[in-house]
């Protein structure tokens, strides 16, 4: 399948499908949410509560905009705080002298370039769908970069093109780089999804389309009748075409996790 790891919107797959989600596979784990006899059988069960990837994840996009705002902070001046809604000021910071203020403002620079990199890549490995929070985070690199860059050559007398300046320089121009590949190239806004469910075993098709065909009839229907909602928005988005809407009606209710995953070298 051409588009088999496009994918639907885990709260409101079942009334709208975004342009990017969660892959094919999954359509039938969101359909049978509900039944953790039949998810078992199918090889999986529900994430409940935050995953220690979720938390890694924080951890490593706090480092990206700790790293953003202490390389314009070496200069020190007013400190604020925000707590319920108002933000007050709270003292002053002194400056950090050339030896350690210059290299800090370079290190931080170096990991905002690994921030901008990765925001490169997610782009790309999302078929260029964007993000909000990754456009936000290239439009502050861009103008902190700009401001880094005017302390270090005004306030702390280092040549622009001076080793210290090169990070700022590379993630400061990826950024604008980028920034306007996004603008001008995405497909569209990329809606986040977590991964609800996690495999714990090898999945029994048979035993499933069994336990399915044991529910009681209303409720098998309105699962089925999800489940061609939500292929029919994916149809009317461009996601799949004819023939792959076809192929997953024909599947019976769980078989849609035996779909393969495609190279995203071959996505369109």
């Amino acid at each position: 399948m051409a588009k088999a790891n496009q994918t639907i919107n885990v709260r409101t797959w079942s009334k709208t499908v975004p342009s990017y989600g969660l892959r094919l596979s999954d359509l039938d784990l969101y359909v049978l949410k509900n039944h953790d006899d039949v998810l078992r059988v199918l090889g999986y069960e529900r994430v409940e509560g935050p995953t220690p990837r979720a938390f890694l994840s924080w951890a490593v996009h706090t480092a990206f905009l700790f790293a953003l705002v202490g390389g314009v902070s070496t200069l020190g001046g007013d400190m604020f705080s925000t707590s319920g809604g108002r933000t007050v000021r709270t003292g002053t910071a002194d400056p950090l002298d050339n030896d350690l203020g210059v290299p800090l403002t370079s290190w931080c620079f170096a990991v905002v370039l690994v921030g901008v990199l990765a925001v490169a890549v997610r782009w790309l490995r999302t078929d260029r769908h964007r993000d909000a929070k990754e456009v936000g985070y290239l439009v502050a690199t861009v103008a902190c970069g700009a401001l880094a860059l005017g302390q270090l050559v005004s306030e702390r007398g280092v040549d622009a093109f001076a080793a210290p300046s090169i990070p700022v320089w590379a993630a400061a121009g990826l950024a604008a780089a980028l920034l306007a590949a996004v603008l001008l190239f995405s497909r569209g806004r990329r809606v986040p999804v977590p991964r609800n469910f996690r495999p714990i075993g090898t999945p029994d098709l048979k035993l499933a389309t069994g336990l399915v065909e044991a529910l009681e009839s209303k409720e098998r229907d309105k699962l089925l009748s999800e489940r061609r909602r939500a292929i029919a928005r994916l149809r009317e988005r461009g996601l799949i075409d004819a023939a792959e809407a076809a192929q997953l009606e024909s599947l019976p209710l769980g078989a849609s996790t035996t779909i393969a995953p495609t190279d995203p070298a071959h996505h369109s």
